[in-house]
């Protein structure tokens, strides 16, 4: 019985720990056994396979858009791919708002990105948690699992509007930074995901007048030395799980059609086993209005042969081209259901790793509380990235740091002084950010005084144009006014709803009700006859919520479509009792609505617009100015057509600086500005970029000496826009970029000065020469040489010289950012690989050349400290 008794206490025993050992799962189709795909224990592989055997071709194809819906009798959730993620997660909610994603890049430091990246994906986690982890997703791109970030496309023109997004235009730094962005995004469980990064947009997106059309034409030694690399380092590196296609066409090829990109190079050569998501409405594009397919059907079957997975069908009724026309593509046999079994496969695959078809109690991510999302110590991350991001660019006889004990009162003021400008994709902070006056007041306190003013720059003097300049025809009767024409959407689409206005103001939050105005999302356009009763020069502009376009007698002359509430004027010599046709369009796209047409007439007499300002700027011991840009100026949809600051700001800059020459500018913009009169001028400068929520008080801790700025451009700052190549030109060779500007910039890459001095010296490698398979390893010594504590950046270039081949002047081969106490000296070590030194040769493949390469150590682009000279070798 003894014996009897203890066998049946091992077997229970044993029964119970296997059990407990075994996972949890969920009965999802509610059949009462556990099918493979609702088996934790089984591959993914398997798993996504069962899945699909039990799918109809219908609910396969319904997986493929990004608004997927529910499957109940399978227990699938209704799911909606997609939000943004640049520099913090950007809905729904409040998070917590790093610096743009230029100011990533200009802290030259992959570490301290991949907390950053790491910090939003746990706010992104957190927030599904606590959001009943999708239960209550009903927003179009208000995903919580999967990000279209990080914008890895080169920045190869400053004009593009969409430069902020990107980390710069070199494709080692984009690599290093993007790396680790999406590392930090993805993290590091062995099987789930925390969540999915989608690099985009696959490949060569570089303009936004055009961005749906764009046709650009390259060679394909531009396109692998320039454009891709970034993107193959995040797909082999990175181990990113998604990627989008660009609107594009590359040689004549649209890239969300382009087999020999998605399927040859991507999958193929570099082995990407995610899925692949359009940019929101590509696949329709492909129709109309690049032309390439023939019909919407055609669309489909093009795109996902070419190896597109997952559609996304943007705002545009039109565009669900894999919901409305994939079925018909797959009865007329133009794509065949074991493509759409692939495409389904990838895209269920990332669903899996993401947790979504397990017990939540097994993924690790499932217990990072709602309480990080804005908490102290991710307020402190976003600090201390915006302080590393900071470049000082000019600091003549030594103005700054600032000293707080021999300085009674400082001026603030220019346009971006009270704003905290986030740039475009910026979600809401979770705690109140800080403009850069905050910063300065926060930091000084009672023991300076701090004037400022508010900004009135080019508007000032403007009045809403009345309504006796204005007529309109209507059944061969003249009347004053204008014709209007409402819609309600934001597209000026349908068949819209006729009245007419007096004038430009519309002002729903503060004009009485009309029920025959749609409500937000809407649009209008306004026509008729301006009417100018004094000839000479008048200064038409603009204030508004949302998009605007104003055409005077048929010419486009203020185009801000996607723009953000933001002031803009022309001016135009009009003559007296002559007729100007004019059409007005608006587009107001959420529920702040606000359009006013205003001018500035040639018989208003002349102010001294700043009189109030140069006045304080005198009376201060110090002026600070804070000027920029913003999202109205550069962002996605819009480019620049000028490298210059607004002429209100150039102006302003020139008064403060006559009435105080101890004046200092702090720059608030994502993309190179040809700041050269200020250069000449103004003893500091400090280019801040877009800092996110904890700005402000980054800039002032720089201003003042508490932090020692070691932030680095990562682009180069041209003088003029005449300095460039055509806007569409991208051969990189021809003088982009500093691999191939051969003129003088006004600031090069990789350039930020410091408080202190630092000296090279040193520089070693272990042989004179090498061959396939070796690693050259270097060294150089660097010293803290001056009187402050401070980081450097060490940056590494080559040169080589291939006779057949117009190769870079220099290239960015490796660097690290380092701390230096004053007096310290560190020995800074690289290893270069085959792959740095490979190039792209005249038989389209990557090989390492023989002959002399030049290796430069320097602080930037253009100060090179040391150098060394080395041999490759068969």
């Amino acid at each position: 019985m003894r014996l009897f008794l203890q066998i049946l206490s091992f077997f229970l025993c044993f029964t119970l720990n296997t059990n407990a050992q075994q996972k949890q799962w969920i009965d999802f189709n509610k059949n009462g056994v556990k099918d493979t795909y609702e088996n934790p224990e089984a591959t993914i592989e398997n798993r996504v396979n069962n899945l699909l055997s039990q799918m109809t071709l219908a609910e396969k194809i319904l997986m493929l858009s990004e608004t997927a819906p529910a499957i109940d009798r399978l227990g699938i959730k209704k799911y909606y791919h997609g939000n943004e993620a640049l520099h913090g997660v950007v809905r729904p909610g409040k998070f917590t708002v790093f610096p743009q994603a230029i100011g990533l890049a200009a802290t030259w430091n992959p570490e301290l990105i991949h907390q950053v990246s790491g910090t939003i994906s746990d706010e992104a986690r957190a927030r599904w948690n606590e959001l009943g982890q999708g239960e209550n997703q009903n927003e179009k791109y208000s995903d919580l699992l999967v990000f279209w970030s990080p914008t890895v496309n080169m920045a190869r023109d400053p004009r593009w509007g969409r430069t902020p997004e990107t980390y710069g235009e070199d494709p080692y730094l984009t690599s290093r930074i993007g790396v680790s962005f999406v590392k930090g995004l993805q993290g590091n469980d062995p099987l789930y995901l925390k969540v999915v990064a989608t690099p985009k947009h696959f490949a060569g997106n570089n303009e936004e007048h055009n961005r749906f059309e764009c046709k650009a034409i390259m060679s394909e030694r531009a396109l692998r030395s320039y454009y891709l690399p970034a993107f193959k380092a995040l797909i082999t590196e990175g181990k990113a799980e998604s990627i989008m296609t660009a609107y594009n066409a590359i040689n004549g090829i649209p890239c969300t059609a382009n087999k020999w990109l998605l399927t040859d190079i991507l999958r193929n050569e570099w082995g990407f086993n995610g899925y692949i998501v359009s940019d929101c409405g590509a696949p329709g594009f492909l129709y109309t209005p690049h032309n390439y397919a023939p019909t919407r059907e055609d669309a489909a079957a093009m795109a996902m042969k070419a190896g597109l997975d997952l559609e996304c069908s943007g705002y545009c009724n039109e565009c669900y081209i894999f919901h409305d026309y994939l079925p018909k593509a797959y009865q007329r046999g133009k794509v065949t259901e074991s493509e759409i079994n692939t495409s389904a496969f990838r895209v269920l695959r990332a669903r899996f790793r993401l947790g979504l078809f397990d017990d939540p109690s097994l993924n690790p991510y499932t217990l990072i509380s709602p309480s990080v999302i804005g908490s102290p110590a991710h307020q402190q991350l976003a600090l201390e990235t915006a302080r590393q991001s900071i470049a000082l660019l000019k600091n003549r006889n030594n103005i700054l740091p600032l000293n707080i004990q021999k300085i009674k009162s400082i001026a603030v003021f220019g346009i971006n002084a009270a704003n905290c400008e986030l740039g475009d994709y910026s979600g809401i902070p979770m705690n109140d950010p800080v403009s850069p006056l905050e910063g300065i007041i926060n930091k000084v306190g009672k023991k300076v005084k701090v004037h400022t003013l508010p900004w009135t720059g080019k508007m000032a003097q403007h009045e809403i144009i009345p309504s006796g300049f204005y007529e309109y025809e209507t059944d061969g009767v003249r009347k004053k006014g204008l014709k209007a024409e409402y819609f309600s959407n934001p597209d000026l689409a349908g068949t819209p709803i006729l009245g007419n206005v007096e004038n430009v103001l519309f002002d729903p939050a503060n004009q009485a009700p009309n029920p025959s105005i749609p409500k937000a999302p809407m649009s209008f356009r306004l026509t008729g006859v301006l009417l100018p009763k004094v000839s000479g020069n008048y200064t038409l502009g603009m204030k508004k919520t949302g998009g605007f376009r104003l055409t005077l007698n048929e010419k486009l002359v203020i185009d801000n479509w996607w723009g953000e509430l933001e002031s803009e004027g022309v001016n135009f010599d009009l003559e007296a009792g002559k007729s100007y046709q004019i059409k007005v369009e608006y587009a107001s796209r959420s529920g702040k609505s606000y359009c006013a047409l205003s001018w500035k007439t040639p018989d208003k007499k002349a102010e001294d617009q700043f009189k109030a300002e140069k006045q304080m700027a005198k009376s201060n011991d110090v002026a600070i100015v804070v000027l920029g840009m913003n999202k109205s100026i550069e962002m996605e949809g819009h480019d620049r057509t000028t490298l210059e600051l607004p002429i209100d700001q150039q102006q302003f800059i020139q008064e403060i600086y006559k009435a105080n020459p101890k004046t200092i500018v702090v720059l608030v913009a994502g993309s190179s500005l040809a700041v050269n009169w200020i250069q000449e001028h103004v003893p500091a400068i400090v280019n801040a970029w877009y800092p996110g929520e904890q700005g402000g008080n980054a800039i002032a801790e720089v201003l003042f000496g508490d932090y020692n700025p070691a932030g680095r451009l990562p682009l180069t700052y041209y003088k003029s826009t005449d300095d460039l190549p055509a806007f569409d030109d991208y051969e990189v060779f021809n003088g982009r970029t500093y691999m191939y500007f051969d003129k003088k910039p006004l600031y090069a890459f990789g350039y930020g000065l410091s408080y202190t001095n630092f000296d090279y010296t040193n520089l070693q490698i272990d042989q004179p020469s090498i061959k396939r398979g070796d690693t050259l390893s270097v060294s150089v010594d660097i010293q803290n040489s001056g009187r402050y504590d401070g980081d450097e950046v060490v940056q590494l270039y080559v040169q080589q010289k291939v006779a057949s081949l117009k190769l870079p002047q220099k290239q960015l081969k490796s660097f690290k950012r380092i701390h230096l106490k004053k007096g310290e000296t560190q020995t800074v070590h690289f290893t270069l690989s085959r792959n740095d030194l490979s190039i792209w040769n005249e038989k389209n493949e990557f090989v390492l050349e023989p002959g002399e390469v030049h290796l430069q150590i320097g602080a930037s682009s253009d100060d090179i400290r040391q150098e060394v000279s080395f041999r490759i070798t068969y």
